[in-house]
């Protein structure tokens, strides 16, 4: 019979950051951002070519439209290479944010959902993914102000570029420059709202939408659509004053042209998106696109890489609900709360062993679980 301590240790093994979470959910992370990658640098790119303009109908500016950066980074040649800026960089940026969130919002859902068995409430659900994305976006903001730097040097003139030949040449002359921890804050509010919009969201449109469709895979996909969408509009606002601040410069007197978050949001709306210069609140939006698509791509494309290591997966999760098999992928029964691997586990090492009765401490008092 499991003790006590045995069952809280699955039980968090489970909720929390471990080993094999980390190995699988970095692999997951590499394979989708490597794809998407060059959707981010067109974003940031976006976003930088966007300061200081006005922005005039669809498509019609260029630090807006971003598919138009995208066809004028591939004419100017080079390669992948220039997507990526730098493979160090790239590949510590998305181990540590991958690892990172995850830590976070594992170690706050933990403290509000004691029962893995169960979901927590919506309300739990967001506040454990606001926290945690807080958490991990003031956490990961060294390495994310060195890495978009390195990703917009190309726009500036040859005189004027950073010219970091690495991560850590950029991460010591940052540190120099007392400025890694700059923009944090709009850092941890993008993936606060980002973490804490879209998956309740997903869960929302996947369980109701069960209902008119049945086991279909449209279930996954609009599901999937919808809290992209949703993340996208709450989160990219803060995304493009983060990337601001990061690649600020001082002006001809010396000073900074943002002195934090809310000056910074100021200014855009005060001098961009006001309709008596010419504009229009969408130019807060910059690159919208490339940011919803690679956003998509992440969460759709994780989804049935998660479905492949759940299938073959010999270390199945305890203390989860059952996972079941549709057209859609795999999806969870939320009906049984103890997973396969919990039953098959119970019955090879309690029963399988002597009987019904090798359940039991003595053959006579029940098997209980609190």
């Amino acid at each position: 019979m499991p003790t006590q301590m045995e069952v809280e240790y699955w039980r968090r093994r489970y909720q929390r950051m471990n080993s094999e979470r980390f190995v699988a959910a970095n692999i997951m992370a590499l394979v989708t951002h490597t794809v998407t990658q060059p959707l981010d640098t067109v974003k940031i790119r976006s976003q930088m070519l966007q300061e200081g303009k006005t922005f005039i109908g669809l498509g019609m500016q260029r630090g807006w439209y971003p598919f138009q950066i995208l066809e004028e980074m591939n004419q100017a040649k080079g390669g992948l290479a220039r997507y990526y800026s730098s493979i160090d960089a790239f590949l510590l940026r998305t181990v540590s944010y991958t690892t990172a969130r995850i830590w976070a919002f594992g170690y706050f859902y933990d403290k509000v959902n004691k029962d893995p068995r169960r979901m927590a409430r919506f309300d739990y659900f967001l506040g454990a993914g606001v926290a945690g994305g807080a958490v991990a976006g003031i956490v990961t903001n060294p390495v994310e102000i060195v890495f978009n730097r390195m990703q917009v040097d190309e726009l500036y003139p040859e005189r004027a570029r950073r010219n970091y030949k690495h991560f850590l040449d950029g991460f010591y002359r940052t540190m120099e420059e007392g400025a890694l921890m700059r923009g944090s804050v709009a850092g941890a509010l993008k993936l606060g709202l980002l973490c804490s919009s879209m998956a309740g969201i997903f869960d929302l449109c996947k369980e109701n939408s069960y209902y008119f469709f049945g086991p279909h895979w449209i279930n996954r996909l609009w599901s999937t659509v919808i809290a992209c969408l949703c993340g996208t509009l709450v989160s990219m606002p803060f995304d493009h004053i983060r990337t601001r601040l990061h690649t600020m410069r001082p002006l001809p007197n010396g000073v900074m042209p943002y002195t934090g978050t809310l000056d910074c949001l100021y200014k855009i709306l005060r001098y961009e998106c006001n309709p008596k210069f010419g504009s229009n609140p969408q130019s807060i939006f910059a690159g919208l696109e490339a940011y919803f698509l690679r956003l998509f791509l992440i969460c759709y494309v994780s989804q049935f890489l998660l479905d492949y290591y759940h299938s073959n997966s010999h270390v199945q999760e305890f203390w989860q609900p059952a996972r079941f098999n549709y057209q859609t992928g795999i999806d969870y029964d939320i009906h049984d709360p103890y997973t396969d691997a919990f039953n098959k586990k119970l019955v090879s090492s309690y029963v399988g062993g002597g009987g019904m009765q090798a359940a039991q401490v003595n053959g006579k008092d029940g098997f209980v679980i609190i």
